[in-house]
Protein backbone atom coordinates (compact mmCIF):
# COMPACT_ATOMS: atom_id res chain seq x y z
CA UNK A 1 0.00 0.00 0.00
CA UNK A 2 1.28 3.35 -0.75
CA UNK A 3 2.26 5.95 1.85
CA UNK A 4 -0.22 8.33 0.36
CA UNK A 5 -3.14 5.78 0.74
CA UNK A 6 -2.15 5.32 4.29
CA UNK A 7 -2.55 8.93 4.89
CA UNK A 8 -5.77 8.48 3.56
CA UNK A 9 -7.12 5.88 5.51
CA UNK A 10 -5.53 7.31 8.61
CA UNK A 11 -7.43 10.77 7.82
CA UNK A 12 -10.64 9.26 6.81
CA UNK A 13 -10.48 7.46 10.62
CA UNK A 14 -9.03 9.93 12.70
CA UNK A 15 -10.98 13.08 11.52
CA UNK A 16 -14.35 11.83 11.85
CA UNK A 17 -13.38 10.77 15.82
CA UNK A 18 -11.79 14.32 16.50
CA UNK A 19 -14.95 15.83 14.89
CA UNK A 20 -16.93 13.99 17.05
CA UNK A 21 -15.22 14.90 20.32
CA UNK A 22 -15.40 18.42 19.58
CA UNK A 23 -19.01 18.13 18.83
CA UNK A 24 -19.20 16.44 22.53
CA UNK A 25 -17.57 19.31 24.11
CA UNK A 26 -19.48 21.92 22.40
CA UNK A 27 -22.95 19.94 23.88
CA UNK A 28 -20.98 19.90 27.08
CA UNK A 29 -20.32 23.40 27.31
CA UNK A 30 -23.84 24.49 26.14
CA UNK A 31 -25.54 21.93 28.31
CA UNK A 32 -23.41 23.64 30.93
CA UNK A 33 -24.21 26.95 29.90
CA UNK A 34 -27.69 26.33 29.46
CA UNK A 35 -28.03 24.87 33.23
CA UNK A 36 -26.65 27.53 34.41
CA UNK A 37 -29.11 30.46 32.81
CA UNK A 38 -31.72 28.46 33.77
CA UNK A 39 -30.94 27.94 37.55
CA UNK A 40 -29.79 32.02 37.53
CA UNK A 41 -33.56 32.76 36.00
CA UNK A 42 -35.20 30.41 38.55
CA UNK A 43 -33.31 32.76 41.08
CA UNK A 44 -33.52 36.17 39.97
CA UNK A 45 -37.71 35.01 39.96
CA UNK A 46 -37.46 33.80 43.87
CA UNK A 47 -35.36 36.79 44.80
CA UNK A 48 -38.35 38.72 43.26
CA UNK A 49 -40.98 37.35 45.16
CA UNK A 50 -38.87 37.74 48.27
CA UNK A 51 -38.21 41.39 47.67
CA UNK A 52 -41.77 41.78 46.92
CA UNK A 53 -43.33 40.01 50.62
CA UNK A 54 -40.68 41.66 52.50
CA UNK A 55 -42.07 44.96 51.49
CA UNK A 56 -45.58 43.44 51.83
CA UNK A 57 -44.60 42.44 55.43
CA UNK A 58 -42.53 46.11 56.66
CA UNK A 59 -45.88 47.25 57.59
CA UNK A 60 -47.37 44.79 59.76
CA UNK A 61 -43.69 43.81 61.41
CA UNK A 62 -42.87 47.53 61.97
CA UNK A 63 -46.63 48.85 63.90
CA UNK A 64 -48.13 45.11 64.75
CA UNK A 65 -50.38 45.57 62.50
CA UNK A 66 -51.61 41.52 61.56
CA UNK A 67 -53.96 40.90 59.02
CA UNK A 68 -57.18 39.14 58.60
CA UNK A 69 -56.48 34.95 57.09
CA UNK A 70 -58.57 36.36 54.42
CA UNK A 71 -56.70 39.40 53.45
CA UNK A 72 -53.59 37.27 54.24
CA UNK A 73 -54.37 35.08 51.51
CA UNK A 74 -54.90 38.06 49.10
CA UNK A 75 -51.27 38.64 50.03
CA UNK A 76 -49.78 35.14 48.97
CA UNK A 77 -51.78 35.19 46.18
CA UNK A 78 -50.07 38.22 45.04
CA UNK A 79 -46.12 37.30 45.83
CA UNK A 80 -47.33 34.00 43.83
CA UNK A 81 -48.83 35.73 41.00
CA UNK A 82 -45.43 37.58 41.05
CA UNK A 83 -42.92 34.63 41.02
CA UNK A 84 -44.95 32.85 38.54
CA UNK A 85 -45.02 35.63 36.48
CA UNK A 86 -41.26 36.74 36.84
CA UNK A 87 -40.54 32.79 36.26
CA UNK A 88 -43.17 32.51 32.82
CA UNK A 89 -41.51 35.75 31.87
CA UNK A 90 -37.28 34.58 32.46
CA UNK A 91 -38.32 31.05 30.86
CA UNK A 92 -39.88 32.22 27.74
CA UNK A 93 -43.19 30.73 29.03
CA UNK A 94 -45.75 33.74 29.01
CA UNK A 95 -47.42 33.40 26.48
CA UNK A 96 -48.06 28.88 27.01
CA UNK A 97 -49.93 28.13 29.98
CA UNK A 98 -50.19 24.23 29.12
CA UNK A 99 -46.15 24.36 29.38
CA UNK A 100 -46.37 26.61 32.52
CA UNK A 101 -48.57 24.25 33.97
CA UNK A 102 -46.16 21.89 33.40
CA UNK A 103 -43.28 23.49 34.98
CA UNK A 104 -45.42 24.32 37.80
CA UNK A 105 -45.57 20.36 37.99
CA UNK A 106 -42.05 20.48 39.01
CA UNK A 107 -41.92 22.62 41.45
CA UNK A 108 -43.38 21.15 44.67
CA UNK A 109 -43.80 23.57 47.19
CA UNK A 110 -43.01 27.17 48.14
CA UNK A 111 -42.55 28.39 51.53
CA UNK A 112 -43.22 32.00 52.78
CA UNK A 113 -41.23 33.26 55.53
CA UNK A 114 -42.81 35.54 57.69
CA UNK A 115 -41.60 37.71 60.32
CA UNK A 116 -43.67 35.19 63.29
CA UNK A 117 -44.20 32.31 60.92
CA UNK A 118 -44.31 30.62 57.51
CA UNK A 119 -46.85 29.64 54.93
CA UNK A 120 -46.14 26.97 53.01
CA UNK A 121 -47.78 26.92 49.59
CA UNK A 122 -48.53 23.64 47.56
CA UNK A 123 -50.49 22.53 44.21
CA UNK A 124 -54.39 21.18 43.96
CA UNK A 125 -55.55 20.20 40.56
CA UNK A 126 -58.97 21.40 40.63
CA UNK A 127 -61.97 21.51 37.74
CA UNK A 128 -62.25 24.67 35.75
CA UNK A 129 -65.47 25.75 35.01
CA UNK A 130 -65.33 23.80 31.48
CA UNK A 131 -64.30 20.90 33.10
CA UNK A 132 -60.80 20.56 32.75
CA UNK A 133 -57.99 19.81 35.15
CA UNK A 134 -56.25 23.43 36.59
CA UNK A 135 -53.76 23.30 39.04
CA UNK A 136 -54.30 25.84 41.81
CA UNK A 137 -51.69 27.00 43.99
CA UNK A 138 -52.81 26.87 47.76
CA UNK A 139 -51.54 28.55 51.00
CA UNK A 140 -51.26 26.63 54.08
CA UNK A 141 -52.26 28.04 57.55
CA UNK A 142 -49.45 30.28 58.64
CA UNK A 143 -47.29 28.06 61.20
CA UNK A 144 -45.71 29.78 63.81
CA UNK A 145 -42.03 29.59 64.91
CA UNK A 146 -42.82 27.57 67.72
CA UNK A 147 -40.49 25.59 70.78
CA UNK A 148 -41.17 23.81 73.75
CA UNK A 149 -39.06 24.61 76.67
CA UNK A 150 -38.07 22.07 79.25
CA UNK A 151 -41.09 23.18 81.58
CA UNK A 152 -43.62 22.32 79.08
CA UNK A 153 -43.87 25.82 78.03
CA UNK A 154 -44.43 27.17 74.08
CA UNK A 155 -42.08 29.60 73.02
CA UNK A 156 -42.74 31.64 70.01
CA UNK A 157 -40.00 32.83 67.65
CA UNK A 158 -40.05 36.20 65.78
CA UNK A 159 -37.33 36.77 62.98
CA UNK A 160 -35.72 39.06 65.48
CA UNK A 161 -35.16 38.91 69.20
CA UNK A 162 -38.77 39.59 70.47
CA UNK A 163 -40.54 35.89 71.08
CA UNK A 164 -43.62 35.36 73.40
CA UNK A 165 -43.55 32.49 76.05
CA UNK A 166 -46.82 30.85 76.59
CA UNK A 167 -47.11 29.56 80.65
CA UNK A 168 -49.14 26.53 80.51
CA UNK A 169 -49.67 26.57 83.96
CA UNK A 170 -50.98 30.12 84.43
CA UNK A 171 -52.43 30.19 80.43
CA UNK A 172 -50.37 33.90 80.50
CA UNK A 173 -48.33 35.21 77.83
CA UNK A 174 -44.82 36.64 78.31
CA UNK A 175 -43.80 39.34 75.21
CA UNK A 176 -40.68 41.12 74.97
CA UNK A 177 -36.97 40.89 73.53
CA UNK A 178 -34.97 38.08 74.92
CA UNK A 179 -33.31 39.86 77.83
CA UNK A 180 -36.67 40.52 79.32
CA UNK A 181 -38.13 37.57 78.40
CA UNK A 182 -35.22 35.91 80.54
CA UNK A 183 -35.54 38.10 83.54
CA UNK A 184 -39.51 37.71 83.52
CA UNK A 185 -39.65 33.57 83.12
CA UNK A 186 -37.85 29.90 82.71
CA UNK A 187 -36.24 30.05 78.49
CA UNK A 188 -34.09 26.87 80.02
CA UNK A 189 -32.05 24.92 77.45
CA UNK A 190 -31.92 28.75 76.37
CA UNK A 191 -29.67 30.25 78.56
CA UNK A 192 -27.95 32.29 76.89
CA UNK A 193 -28.82 34.89 73.53
CA UNK A 194 -26.04 32.73 71.29
CA UNK A 195 -28.19 29.69 72.08
CA UNK A 196 -31.21 31.69 71.39
CA UNK A 197 -30.58 32.27 67.95
CA UNK A 198 -28.98 28.84 67.76
CA UNK A 199 -32.42 27.23 68.90
CA UNK A 200 -34.06 29.63 66.10
CA UNK A 201 -32.61 28.83 63.44
CA UNK A 202 -32.74 25.32 63.90
CA UNK A 203 -36.34 25.15 65.28
CA UNK A 204 -37.62 27.01 61.63
CA UNK A 205 -35.47 24.76 59.51
CA UNK A 206 -36.98 21.60 61.50
CA UNK A 207 -40.35 22.89 60.98
CA UNK A 208 -40.20 23.72 57.30
CA UNK A 209 -38.46 20.32 56.84
CA UNK A 210 -40.98 18.09 58.54
CA UNK A 211 -43.81 20.38 56.57
CA UNK A 212 -42.33 19.50 53.22
CA UNK A 213 -42.22 16.05 53.39
CA UNK A 214 -45.74 16.28 53.95
CA UNK A 215 -45.86 18.54 50.92
CA UNK A 216 -43.69 16.16 49.09
CA UNK A 217 -45.84 13.11 49.39
CA UNK A 218 -48.93 14.99 48.61
CA UNK A 219 -47.60 16.50 45.25
CA UNK A 220 -46.01 12.84 44.09
CA UNK A 221 -49.99 11.79 44.63
CA UNK A 222 -50.71 14.38 42.47
CA UNK A 223 -48.23 13.92 39.95
CA UNK A 224 -49.72 10.54 39.24
CA UNK A 225 -52.97 11.39 39.03
CA UNK A 226 -51.20 13.84 35.95
CA UNK A 227 -50.10 10.63 34.73
CA UNK A 228 -46.40 11.97 34.84
CA UNK A 229 -43.25 10.19 36.36
CA UNK A 230 -41.40 12.88 38.31
CA UNK A 231 -39.15 12.18 41.41
CA UNK A 232 -39.21 14.59 44.48
CA UNK A 233 -36.76 14.74 47.38
CA UNK A 234 -36.26 17.37 50.13
CA UNK A 235 -33.59 20.01 48.84
CA UNK A 236 -30.10 19.53 50.03
CA UNK A 237 -28.71 22.21 52.14
CA UNK A 238 -31.79 23.19 54.00
CA UNK A 239 -29.95 22.84 57.17
CA UNK A 240 -27.13 25.20 56.33
CA UNK A 241 -29.48 28.03 55.37
CA UNK A 242 -29.72 30.81 58.35
CA UNK A 243 -32.88 32.29 58.01
CA UNK A 244 -32.82 35.96 59.24
CA UNK A 245 -35.68 37.78 57.27
CA UNK A 246 -38.79 37.93 55.61
CA UNK A 247 -38.32 35.78 52.63
CA UNK A 248 -39.48 33.39 50.05
CA UNK A 249 -38.30 29.55 49.34
CA UNK A 250 -38.86 27.43 46.42
CA UNK A 251 -36.93 24.32 44.41
CA UNK A 252 -37.56 23.24 41.21
CA UNK A 253 -36.75 19.00 40.63
CA UNK A 254 -36.60 17.41 36.87
CA UNK A 255 -37.38 20.17 34.85
CA UNK A 256 -36.49 19.19 31.46
CA UNK A 257 -34.26 21.68 29.52
CA UNK A 258 -33.73 22.09 25.84
CA UNK A 259 -30.39 20.54 26.02
CA UNK A 260 -31.46 17.63 27.78
CA UNK A 261 -30.35 17.98 31.34
CA UNK A 262 -32.70 18.17 34.07
CA UNK A 263 -33.12 21.12 35.97
CA UNK A 264 -32.33 21.10 40.00
CA UNK A 265 -32.03 24.22 41.18
CA UNK A 266 -32.89 25.30 45.29
CA UNK A 267 -33.34 29.10 45.46
CA UNK A 268 -33.67 31.30 48.80
CA UNK A 269 -34.77 35.27 48.22
CA UNK A 270 -34.63 37.90 50.52
CA UNK A 271 -32.31 40.58 51.38
CA UNK A 272 -31.24 38.73 54.51
CA UNK A 273 -31.23 34.89 54.55
CA UNK A 274 -27.56 34.22 54.98
CA UNK A 275 -26.14 31.23 52.47
CA UNK A 276 -23.48 29.11 54.53
CA UNK A 277 -21.14 27.02 53.22
CA UNK A 278 -21.63 27.59 49.90
CA UNK A 279 -18.99 26.22 47.16
CA UNK A 280 -18.60 27.44 43.70
CA UNK A 281 -18.48 25.00 40.82
CA UNK A 282 -16.09 26.21 38.29
CA UNK A 283 -14.48 24.79 35.06
CA UNK A 284 -11.05 26.20 34.42
CA UNK A 285 -9.33 26.65 30.68
CA UNK A 286 -7.44 23.36 31.38
CA UNK A 287 -11.43 21.90 31.50
CA UNK A 288 -10.21 20.94 35.34
CA UNK A 289 -13.55 21.27 37.30
CA UNK A 290 -13.05 23.17 40.62
CA UNK A 291 -15.27 24.01 43.30
CA UNK A 292 -14.07 27.13 45.35
CA UNK A 293 -15.37 28.37 48.85
CA UNK A 294 -16.84 31.76 47.61
CA UNK A 295 -14.07 34.25 48.71
CA UNK A 296 -11.62 32.64 47.02
CA UNK A 297 -13.01 32.18 43.22
CA UNK A 298 -9.73 33.04 40.66
CA UNK A 299 -9.72 35.01 37.36
CA UNK A 300 -10.29 33.41 34.58
CA UNK A 301 -12.41 30.57 35.55
CA UNK A 302 -16.14 29.75 34.19
CA UNK A 303 -18.76 29.53 36.66
CA UNK A 304 -21.07 26.60 36.43
CA UNK A 305 -23.24 25.89 39.54
CA UNK A 306 -23.13 26.58 43.12
CA UNK A 307 -23.09 23.68 45.61
CA UNK A 308 -24.10 23.78 49.26
CA UNK A 309 -21.35 21.26 50.49
CA UNK A 310 -18.30 19.48 49.55
CA UNK A 311 -20.88 16.08 49.47
CA UNK A 312 -22.33 17.24 47.09
CA UNK A 313 -19.30 18.91 44.91
CA UNK A 314 -17.21 15.87 45.40
CA UNK A 315 -20.21 13.27 43.94
CA UNK A 316 -20.29 15.84 41.00
CA UNK A 317 -16.89 15.33 40.29
CA UNK A 318 -15.14 18.80 41.41
CA UNK A 319 -11.84 19.00 42.96
CA UNK A 320 -12.60 21.32 46.09
CA UNK A 321 -10.44 24.28 46.92
CA UNK A 322 -12.01 26.12 49.96
CA UNK A 323 -9.66 28.72 51.06
CA UNK A 324 -11.80 29.58 53.78
CA UNK A 325 -11.14 26.10 55.88
CA UNK A 326 -7.37 26.02 55.51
Amino acid sequence: MKPLSVVLIFLILVIPLVLMSDTREDLQVFNQDMYKRYSDDFQAAVDDAGDYLSRLEQQPTTTAVHYGRERQLQLDQDVLSVFYSNLALKFGLENNQTEMNNLKMHIPALVMFGYSGYTLVTLDDTASVDGKDELKPVSWPERPYYYKLRNGNLLYFTLDDNARVYDTSSNEFYEGEYTALAAETNLNPLTSIELFHEIRQSTITSLVEKDLATAINRHLELVKRMGLSIQFTLPRGLQEQSIQDVGIMAFIQGYPLPGGELLDAYSLGSGAVIRRKVLVGTRNSAGRHIAYGESCVPSGVTVIESLFDPEEAARKGYFIEDCAVK
